[in-house]
């Protein structure tokens, strides 16, 4: 029964909604709408209006200009250059991480000095094949706040495994006796050079306001500073000195250079002026005279490590720096 009435009422409606599409004028009045529209105007978005349909009223929507979004832009149309400048830094970016890679497999295990101390970048001594001549230079950082001991410290190969301990230094250095070594303690910006070969004193030393004396008979790779005292100032012009040994020595003096031991002197000199000269302006007769100042000493160090052949490899090499426990302070590869 009600399934009838249901199926009556639908009936009902649409008969409703058919009887009123007549009275409103029916096919007629689809026929002229669609006779209305111009098939033959292209559409076209409005000038200051936006896109619409020819029979959209523009007074029920929001016109939307559409035209500027449908534009799109090559980022690299103004400057072509940017894609091949993107491309070389992205392989810079790779072939750097690939560096830091290699080296954090180099490393080892980090020291507690890593940042403190370092392997100077210079190749200048690595390449040498004479081990008198052949050197690594190590330097401490200007921050530090203190100097650091590198006593048991030692320099590794990670290629070829020979391992050479850092040995000890005199400071100062003594000429022609036995020295005592103590440890090696770099100031902020302190420097060791570290040579392969022997020393040519006998012994590693502390560089000093006197040791360009040394650069006068042996050889030192680098050279040594040669900023010794003044003649003058290591035997000084007084009444007293005058009378010992004579105007003639005094005028003497005025000829020979800082750092130079008097070779060849005038044969009209005394004895005493000889002697004096030969005595004060040597190596051993300016640490004499000068080791008490402030400044004797200078912040670089010459250690040898006593190998009869090179030690790094010429071409390349991985050099590890080991502090006393034996972890990495540092790495060069070269």
């Amino acid at each position: 029964m009600l399934r009838q009435v249901v199926i009556w009422l639908l009936i009902f409606i649409v008969l409703a909604a058919l009887t009123l599409w007549v009275i409103g004028g029916g096919p007629r009045s689809v026929f002229n709408d669609i006779t209305s529209i111009d098939f033959l105007e292209p559409i076209t978005p409005d000038e200051g209006v936006g896109f619409r349909l020819p029979w959209q009223p523009t007074q029920l929507f929001v016109p939307i200009d559409i035209t500027k979004a449908l534009q799109i832009s090559d980022p690299y149309a103004n400057d072509p250059g940017n894609a091949q400048a993107e491309l070389l830094a992205l392989t810079e970016e790779y072939e750097r991480l690939n560096r830091e890679a290699a080296e954090m497999r180099n490393f080892g295990t980090p020291s507690t000095y890593v940042g403190a101390v370092f392997i100077a970048r210079d190749e200048g001594g690595i390449h040498a094949t004479d081990a008198n001549t052949e050197y690594v230079q190590l330097q401490a950082e200007y921050r530090n706040n203190s100097p650091i001991n590198i006593q048991g410290w030692s320099l590794e190969s990670a290629l070829t495994g020979v391992r050479v301990v850092i040995p000890g230094a005199a400071a100062p250095f003594s000429q022609g006796i036995p020295n005592t070594l103590g440890a090696v303690a770099l100031a902020p910006g302190g420097v060791a050079i570290l040579t392969s070969g022997s020393s040519p004193v006998g012994v590693s030393f502390r560089e000093n306001t006197c040791t360009g004396y040394l650069q006068q008979f042996q050889s030192f790779t680098p050279p040594l500073a040669e900023r010794c005292p003044s003649p003058s100032s290591l035997m000084p012009l007084s009444e007293q000195n005058l009378m010992r040994y004579g105007a003639e020595c005094f005028d003497a003096l005025q000829g020979i250079q800082s750092c130079q031991f008097p070779q060849e002197l005038p044969q009209t000199l005394t004895a005493t002026c000889r002697t004096q000269l030969a005595d004060t302006l040597s190596y051993n007769g300016c640490v004499r005279t000068q080791s008490y100042r402030a400044d004797f000493h200078d912040n670089v160090w010459r250690l040898y490590l006593g190998a009869p052949g090179e030690i790094w490899r010429a071409s390349h090499d991985v050099i590890r720096l080991l502090d006393a426990q034996g972890r990495t302070v540092d790495v060069f590869t070269y």
